[in-house]
């Protein structure tokens, strides 16, 4: 017999027992390994919908009110156009320039690059190995605002131009908002992915839920007719669900973590500002371990909506 001689039909005594051998039913590996996996992947999409927003915010942060002048490596004079001019011209070119916007009100600093540094900047497209001391170099000059207007950076670009007609302003907005929007794009894009997840839970529980509720369909119509509520009976779904959802949430978190740590050994510390280190924030992974609660609550939810929805055509 299925209801224990002890205990008043339809009354739960706290104690973790079924009245319905649920706990024994064929089937609850497969739904576990299912939850393990879209919890894995949901896991893994946020986290690169994350770093992504970190990325944006680092590049943006990076360049906000920030500009680069480049003085080119060659003849300003129409008559000699293409002819490339001396590194020691394009050298005090440079230094005239950097001097004379140091003393626009607008310019918080005016710092220019040497050789080294415009080496490294260049260095991951022509190798490492490549010497620079013999190839003309053009002059560039790193540019901090205290805010950025179109009316400052018309009178920057004059004021270098009126020492070098060359020379150029790079406020960096046309590439990075390519790559914000990029970025943006690929942040949809994993919401996306875990609102399918989502989706893709919501409806294996309710088809494990219905799956069990006909394999038990004479005791639950039973317990029914002898008067237990159904509340009570939804609860044994309810607890069957919650459980099974929970140990598949938990094998899935572990499996993404320990994926997360391999990515992030094998990535390393960057130690650039183009593409930040694969590191999530104590916000990122409170966010991340309440991913599993939010698949509980979604399979309580939905286990306690589908017995329902059946015990309302019930007898």
């Amino acid at each position: 017999m299925f209801v224990q001689k002890d205990r008043k039909l339809g009354v739960a005594d706290g104690k973790r027992q079924y009245d319905l051998p649920l706990n024994r039913d064929e089937g609850s590996g497969f739904l576990i390994l299912l939850i393990a996996l879209m919890t894995f992947l949901a896991v893994l999409a946020l986290s690169a919908s994350f770093v992504l927003r970190t990325m944006g915010d680092r590049w943006s942060s990076g360049l906000e009110n920030k500009l680069t002048i480049e003085v080119p490596a060659e003849s300003a004079n129409e008559t000699h156009d293409g002819i490339v001019i001396s590194n020691e011209n394009v050298k005090s070119l440079t230094q005239e320039i950097a001097e004379k916007i140091r003393h626009h009100p607008a310019v918080k600093s005016a710092d220019i690059l040497s050789d080294s540094e415009i080496q490294d900047l260049i260095s991951p497209w022509l190798g490492e190995d490549v010497s620079l001391i013999d190839v003309p170099m053009p002059g560039l000059i790193s540019v901090q605002l205290q805010v950025t207007t179109p009316e400052t950076l018309h009178a920057l670009e004059k004021a270098a131009r009126d020492i070098s007609p060359t020379a150029r302003l790079d406020t960096h907005e046309t590439w990075l908002n390519d790559l914000l929007r990029f970025t943006g794009a690929m942040q949809f894009a994993a919401l996306i992915i875990t609102l399918i997840i989502g989706a893709t839970t919501f409806t294996a529980v309710a088809g494990a839920i219905r799956s069990r509720m006909a394999v038990h369909k004479d005791e639950v119509e039973l317990l029914h007719l002898m008067g237990a509520k159904d509340d009570y009976i939804t609860s044994q779904f309810q607890r069957h669900a919650l459980t099974l959802t929970l140990q598949g949430c938990v094998v899935g978190v572990l499996g993404a973590g320990i994926v997360m740590v391999l990515i992030g050994l094998i990535s390393g510390d960057t130690g650039g500002a183009l593409i930040p280190d694969f590191r999530l924030g104590i916000v990122h992974m409170i966010a991340l371990f309440l991913l599993p609660v939010a698949a509980c609550g979604i399979s309580a939810l939905t286990a306690r909506h589908t017995v329902l929805r059946v015990l309302a055509g019930m007898p």
